[in-house]
């Protein structure tokens, strides 16, 4: 393995021209905080690339984005399945001219799961938005609940459409990404004990502060790990911590066991 330096000290373009140019085999890593990109090279060219969720030409113009990582190759012949299907030149291009927006909108849009709510509006001397059919659609879709999935569901456009487009309004100052959902971990209740899910004041005291739950929540949405969901009434108490207590008929409804974690989150 060599070290190649960091991402300030070299840029991404100038290296992956000089494989190209040096017909170079073998594997770059790029290893930034939290992240790390793999572009796998054969005879100077692109083959294969992936950092996180995303693959192929998507994985190599992000990495343009990138302010800060380490950059190590390590020359080998591997075999692998081609997922980058343009050459060299044309990706370094495209890479420089829309890399780094690329790269905000993937960092503010990581997965399916993103929630957004209106924000406070754009500055008084920002540039004008131009909101045209598509845009307010996908802004009357945003409740500070629904997801990307589901907010691209509720707007029929397409899902990369919505993701633009929500980069484009947070950016512009009209929306804002929250954090509603919350890892919980599953205890049944008693035998008779009422039929809501109890769970620590504190956490209703944060989702409060999204505007949608500012006067409080009544109702939360329940997700086990293989994708099940209820909605249930909520009821919150102190000393709960992170757990939460489920009817049981929830717990069974779920297929959940005690202690497992769940994905919560307010939904009225």
């Amino acid at each position: 393995m060599s070290l190649i330096g960091t991402i300030g000290e070299v840029s991404v373009a100038d290296v992956v021209r000089l494989f190209a140019a040096g017909h170079k085999t073998g594997l770059l890593t790029v290893s930034g905080p939290g992240r790390q990109a793999m572009l796998r090279f054969f005879r100077g060219s692109i083959v294969h690339a992936a950092t996180g969720r995303l693959q192929g030409d998507d994985a190599v113009l992000d990495l343009f984005g990138w302010k800060e990582g380490q950059l190590t190759f390590v020359p080998e012949e591997r075999t692998v399945a081609p997922n980058v299907t343009r050459g060299v030149e044309e990706l370094v291009a495209e890479g420089l001219r829309v890399g780094d927006v690329l790269h905000r909108r993937n960092v503010l849009v990581p997965s399916e799961r993103v929630v957004f709510q209106t924000a406070g509006g754009p500055a008084d001397d920002a540039p004008p938005y131009a909101m045209g059919g598509p845009a307010w659609r996908v802004l009357l879709a945003v409740d500070g609940v629904r997801d990307v999935r589901e907010v691209t569901e509720a707007s029929h456009l397409p899902r990369e459409e919505v993701v633009r487009l929500l980069f484009e309004m947070a950016e512009a100052g009209f929306l804002e990404r929250i954090e509603p959902v919350r890892s919980l971990r599953v205890q049944p209740q008693g035998l008779f004990r009422k039929d809501v899910a109890e769970i620590d004041e504190k956490l209703e005291a944060e989702w409060k502060r999204m505007r949608r739950f500012a006067g409080g929540v009544r109702r939360v949405e329940v997700r086990s790990a293989a994708g099940k969901t209820v909605a249930v009434e909520a009821a919150f108490h102190a000393g709960v911590q992170r757990d939460i207590l489920l009817p049981r008929a929830t717990v069974t409804e779920l297929g959940v066991r005690e202690g497992e974690d769940v994905h919560v989150r307010p939904v009225g």
